[in-house]
């Protein structure tokens, strides 16, 4: 099995390779990080004072930030942690959140890529966050015995139905994990279908909920608006967006301003590459009255309609919001899917998304039943809008189930952590009482050896956002 995949995946990448050079003319980035993701780290990373080593992968920005407090239990327990990430996304905001862990992007899949980072970062065990199976760092690992781990699984509609064509294979990567938690039934239900042994996959919910308690009081709107220099006023904060949905959430603003003279609208999208030709939307049809968070202007007191153009910072401008929507859920230039609405919810916001959610559907049909969001279409986006800024007790009243549902669900780090297999033996009831962990010596050197792989922190990269080979070899064999 395993030299027919890395024929499949040495020639995958090759036809892929023109797409990320000409990608890797406009953001170099992706071109600096190469050595890095073909070699490893370049240097052996000594382990911290013989603590066991954890090794936590994370695809993207979003399961960096569902991991968060997984690796906080992690630390807080013993263990040596260092992260990677696929996405440029992902590596920023890893950096930005455990600045004195090792960070590194995740290795390419190659036998040489593999053992070089194997050999180099010397992990005592893997635990992949949600999504992104490379096949070959699991065969890796396994011929060195290194238990492996997918927590918070899940398999969007798109990808079952790809790996589905090649179930054959599938199955037996799956059987490579020592234990697969997954975050529904549903999606149990799916690795099983894919051939995952029944003995080891189980449902330990949604890394998602474990987000670090928030600020949902008046004052932080406050703070955030005296720190930008925005108007007060009620805002409408469209979150994750992808193109097509910003110029249908403008006009449906648009229409609203009649009626709502205060109205003040964030739009938030998901792919910072847009972030340009995003403004230039904005800046068309309001350009008198529109500010972009990354070029403040002491005009944008007097602005209706903002661009948030930074990474990291959608989850505090939530608090904003009087009414939350979330993007890749109307028509666009896009296959939809939807986006996670816990950040919203967390800060008591009323949710409003579009029907095309398939990548969460059980989190929105739950959100729905508990009485803290609604799903319209882009024709009924409008009067929904209407209806909740008219009635702002039933919008607060909506928003504070959303957090209420949040709150219920809340534990999965710990009830994850709790069923790997074999036991990781954290001493869980213990950690609440623990001090918070301190940064040692050891630590800044390899958070420095991280960043000296590549050349220079502004290298961050990954293959093409969201594509890793498991997506390849599946395309590839269709």
């Amino acid at each position: 099995m395993r030299t027919i995949y890395a024929i499949i995946y040495t020639v995958a990448f090759c036809l892929a390779t023109p797409y990320w050079l000409i990608r890797g003319l406009f953001n170099r980035a992706y071109l600096r990080t190469l050595k890095a993701r073909f070699i490893g780290p370049g240097k052996i990373l000594p382990k911290l004072s013989g603590k066991p080593r954890i090794w936590v992968w994370a695809l993207s920005l979003g399961e960096v930030l569902s991991s968060r407090e997984l690796v906080q239990q992690l630390i807080n327990g013993g263990y040596d942690v260092i992260v990677t990430a696929t996405t440029l996304s992902g590596l920023a905001q890893a950096r930005e959140t455990w600045p004195t862990l090792a960070i590194f992007p995740s290795p390419l899949d190659f036998s040489l890529s593999t053992r070089r980072f194997l050999d180099l970062v010397d992990p005592d065990r893997l635990i992949l966050v949600e999504t992104d199976i490379w096949p070959g760092i699991l065969m890796g690992l396994r011929a060195r015995g290194i238990p492996k781990h997918l927590v918070s699984g899940r398999l969007s509609p798109r990808s079952f139905k790809n790996y589905k064509r090649i179930d054959f294979f599938w199955g037996r990567v799956l059987r490579l994990f020592d234990s697969i938690s997954t975050q529904t039934s549903e999606d149990r239900d799916k690795f099983l279908a894919l051939g995952a042994d029944p003995n080891l996959v189980a449902v330990g919910g949604n890394l998602k909920f474990d987000q670090p308690p928030v600020d949902c009081s008046p004052e932080e709107k406050k703070a955030i608006l005296t720190e930008t220099g925005w108007p007060d006023g009620r805002w409408i904060v469209a979150g994750s967006t992808h193109m097509g949905e910003e110029t249908l959430i403008l006009g449906v603003f648009t229409t609203l301003l009649s009626k709502h003279k205060d109205l003040r609208l964030l739009i938030a999208p998901r792919d910072r590459h847009k972030f340009g030709l995003n403004w230039r939307i904005i800046h068309e049809l309001f350009p008198r009255d529109s500010a972009r968070r990354g070029k403040p202007s002491p005009n944008d007191v007097s602005a209706r309609v903002f661009l948030l153009d930074t990474l990291g910072e959608l989850a505090r401008y939530y608090a904003l919001a009087d009414v939350a929507l979330i993007g890749k859920s109307w028509p666009g230039s896009h296959d939809g899917g939807g986006h996670n609405p816990l950040e919203a919810a967390a800060r008591a916001k009323v949710v409003l998304s579009g029907p095309r959610v398939n990548n969460f559907k059980w989190m929105y049909r739950a959100l729905v039943e508990a009485g803290a969001a609604k799903i319209v279409d882009k024709n009924d986006l409008a009067t929904a809008l209407d209806d909740l800024l008219s009635e702002p007790g039933l919008a607060e009243s909506m928003g504070l189930k959303g957090r209420e549902f949040v709150e219920t669900h809340r534990g999965a780090a710990k009830e994850t952590l709790k069923s790997l297999k074999p036991p990781i033996g954290l001493l869980f009831d213990d950690l609440e009482a623990l001090p918070a962990p301190q940064a040692s010596p050891e630590a800044h050197l390899l958070a420095e050896a991280s960043l000296a792989a590549e050349t220079g922190p502004a290298t961050l990269a990954g293959p093409p956002d969201g594509t890793g080979p498991g997506e390849l070899l599946a395309k590839a064999t269709d």
